[in-house]
């Protein structure tokens, strides 16, 4: 996630890796937020892309969803970090 940032969105990106460590060393699943605005033309030339992708019956199917998503998952400003207990049910 760090390296989708945008210059600009970095200003807690030390802080927020030394809080993922902690929490990681408590055993916690982690979760990086970050986000980005887009104009409604960006969007919808991605929606198109995205869909094409995830609809595709072709082999690489995967692959062109992944390009799709990381055509847009750039420049972010980051949010923070949050963490939660991954704690199974017995059985599961």
């Amino acid at each position: 996630m760090f390296k989708r940032l945008a210059p600009t969105g970095r200003k807690f990106e030390e802080e927020t890796k030394r809080h993922i460590n902690e929490y990681s060393d408590s055993g916690l699943r982690t979760l990086v937020l970050a986000y980005r605005f887009l104009d409604e033309n960006e969007y919808m030339k991605f929606s198109e892309k995205f869909n094409t992708a995830r609809t595709s019956v072709s082999a690489d199917r995967d692959e062109k969803v992944e390009a799709a998503a990381e055509s847009i998952e750039r420049d972010l400003l980051l949010l923070g970090a949050t963490a939660v207990e991954d704690k199974l049910q017995k059985g599961v």
